[in-house]
């Protein structure tokens, strides 16, 4: 595949001694980090706290994703890019997003290219790790793009997002490595945020697909070691979650043969968001 991985993490621990800063400057004293989130995911002891989880991300992604795309390294561009264009048939002109988990920004600062109207975009995420890379990436970016991005330590299910001022927001491959009432409370806060008419779309494993896959006990051996939450995730059910935190599922595709999309809009007259106002 000609991914120069070697080249790429002697790169990022070169710049360690600057990571480490951006990672304390973006540490909120406030933020407690909850038990769930300690498990190791992708088979890391400290999973997504740890420097080696936040700077192999971007090549994971690469690694995992290309044989979908006969094995082009853009093939986690191309994925994301076909989740945005499903998102795209639903959502028009967004000037206020939020990407909740946002990790090392794979997904968020692919937003406003997807939609030039976009004003302001909030990450967020518990890791400082990944989000000290997230901010490292603002360096190689012209101001016009870098200046729309802002990122918060906090949870993905409990932000400080102000209630009803988002017209998007996303999830990206968050639900798999989540406890199944972490992603509903993820769906529940992402309802609160957005305005009415505001849309939420999450990207995950195709779980009919990833049943299948399982059936291979090579297969499940590795997700056994490498994804902890994954039988969680397969209690999930997308549709009727969304639809009992209040939203109307409106599409649902695949990025790839392997990923699922769902698109949801928060209701323009929502009895939940009238009864929140009134108290």
């Amino acid at each position: 595949m000609g991914l120069p991985w070697t080249e790429f993490m002697n790169e990022q621990w070169d710049s360690l001694p600057d990571l480490r800063n951006k990672a304390d400057d973006l540490e909120n004293p406030s933020t407690v980090i909850p038990d769930y989130y300690y498990a190791p995911i992708h088979a890391y002891k400290e999973g997504n706290l740890c420097w080696e989880s936040a700077m192999e991300e971007d090549l994971w992604s690469k690694l995992m994703i290309a044989p979908l795309y006969n094995n082009a390294l853009d093939g986690d561009v191309q994925m994301r890019q076909k989740w945005l264009a499903i998102t795209a048939r639903a959502v028009n002109g967004p000037k206020f997003a939020t990407d909740l988990g946002c990790g090392t920004g794979l997904s968020m600062y692919m937003l406003d290219s997807k939609w030039p109207t976009i004003e302001q975009v909030t990450g967020v995420d518990l890791s400082t790790y990944k989000l000290a890379v997230c901010e490292e990436k603002k360096s190689l970016m012209p101001s016009a793009k870098s200046s729309k991005y802002t990122v918060r330590h906090e949870a993905a299910e409990s932000t400080t997002v102000q209630s009803s001022s988002q017209d998007l927001v996303s999830l990206c491959l968050v639900a798999h490595e989540s406890p199944k009432w972490v992603s509903k409370n993820i769906f529940a806060e992402a309802f609160r945020i957005l305005k009415p008419g505001g849309h939420f779309t999450m990207l995950d494993l195709d779980k009919e697909n990833l049943e299948v896959l399982l059936e291979n006990p090579f297969v499940a051996a590795i997700y056994k070691r490498t994804e902890p939450y994954m039988g969680e995730f397969l209690k999930l059910d997308p549709k009727t979650d969304l639809a009992e935190a209040g939203f109307t599922v409106v599409e649902v595709d695949n990025a790839s043969r392997s990923h699922r999309v769902y698109v949801a809009k928060k209701p323009e007259d929502s009895f939940v968001e009238n009864l929140m106002s009134s108290i």
